[in-house]
């Protein structure tokens, strides 16, 4: 890595740093900096997360302020930690929005603290832009909300129909107590039927579960062909492994939260042939993609996850909605509204009327313990 690439990365970290400290009053921000709020659980059991939305929002600066900002202004990403939880999350939206040097906001993580916190952002007219809030009920949130995934109900009516390509006939579905899960587990049991589907068992979890023997054996009495995991990595990882030693030989279909290299870490030869579907798939035929993973390694040393990816398209977007239309946060919006065919490392992406992204994944599979495309 370059060493100016590295002090880059290094000061927007300090600057980030002091500028959570400072007071939220937009007249003690620097004029020569452009500021855009991170909104993410940098602590609690969603850390790891955070830190990947972090990571991503960081490094799209980095990359603008290298090549010598906005105006020659830098940019600055202001982080503040909502925990995963919607009130705190609410705590984070109004100290962004009274700050008026807080041009956009990117997060936030969880679809609950979307929803709980859009009627602040929307109120003062301030662009809130998740990576990672799915759920369908973020597509009526107001006019300033945006988020750079697809909704829950795009990914479970598209592994519906995929789930019936594959000849699949009888699934079984484990899911999140979330609104994340919950939205999964509603739209794939209503896009079943229509796709000759019979769904055998729907069983939740709680975030940060680490026993699914119980519901392992329940669904093994039902023989189910695959099971639909309607949550994230860590947990796809355990499930795998558990149903490996009580014989429960399926195949496992999921989401984009699976996508992680925590999952082939942690989930090692159980979750070999793992069908999920992506939007961020480097060494494909998306150029961005592979060019982000490059850069991610060699600022961070690991490689990204698709949240992380996620987080660097969302903060992408707002810094040129502000490099085409102007430092303001009325602006980002009207640029966001007209946004149309965006190349980004997630794929080539629009927004609709609701601010929902349009763009189409890939089908990938778990092939010697990488992530290849499905043939």
């Amino acid at each position: 890595m370059k060493r100016s690439f590295l002090t880059v990365i290094l000061t927007g970290l300090l600057v980030g740093l002091l500028g959570g400290c400072a007071a939220n009053d937009g007249a003690q921000a620097k004029s020569d900096t452009i500021r855009i709020g991170l909104a993410a659980p940098i602590s609690g059991t969603q850390a790891q997360y955070g830190q990947a939305f972090k990571n991503g929002a960081e490094l799209a600066a980095a990359q603008i302020n290298e090549a010598g900002g906005i105006g020659g202004k830098q940019v600055e990403i202001v982080v503040q930690d909502d925990k995963g939880d919607s009130n705190e999350a609410v705590n984070v939206a109004n100290k962004f929005v009274s700050d008026k040097s807080i041009l956009a906001v990117v997060g936030h993580f969880n679809s609950s603290a979307t929803l709980a916190t859009a009627p602040v952002y929307n109120k003062n007219k301030i662009v809130e832009i998740s990576p990672s809030s799915s759920a369908p009920g973020v597509t009526d949130a107001g006019e300033y909300t945006f988020r750079v995934i697809t909704t829950d109900a795009f990914q479970a009516d598209y592994l519906a129909g995929w789930s019936k390509e594959l000849g699949y006939s009888k699934v079984a579905l484990i899911y999140e107590q979330s609104d994340f899960g919950l939205g999964l587990l509603d739209v794939y049991q209503k896009s079943a039927p229509a796709n000759n589907i019979e769904v055998v068992a729907a069983e939740a979890y709680n975030p940060g579960d680490k026993d699914f023997s119980t519901i392992l054996t329940k669904i093994k009495d039902k023989q189910p062909e695959a099971i639909f995991i309607g949550g994230f990595y860590n947990e796809a990882a355990l499930i795998s492994q558990q149903a490996k030693k009580l014989n429960l030989s399926v195949d496992f279909i999921g989401v984009d939260s699976l996508y992680s290299e925590a999952l082939l870490e942690l989930g090692g030869e159980s979750v070999e042939g793992f069908k999920l579907i992506g939007f961020f798939y480097p060494g494909g035929d998306n150029e961005e993609a592979t060019k982000f993973a490059a850069d991610y390694e060699a600022a961070y040393g690991s490689q990204p996850d698709t949240y992380a990816a996620y987080s660097y398209v969302a903060t992408s977007v707002v810094i040129e909605a502000i490099k085409e239309k102007g430092a303001d946060r009325e602006s980002i919006k009207t640029y966001l509204e007209t946004l149309k065919d965006y190349k980004g490392a997630t794929g080539v992406l629009s927004f609709d009327e609701n601010g929902d992204v349009e763009t189409i994944p890939s089908k990938l599979t778990v092939q010697g313990g990488k992530f290849e495309l499905y043939k």
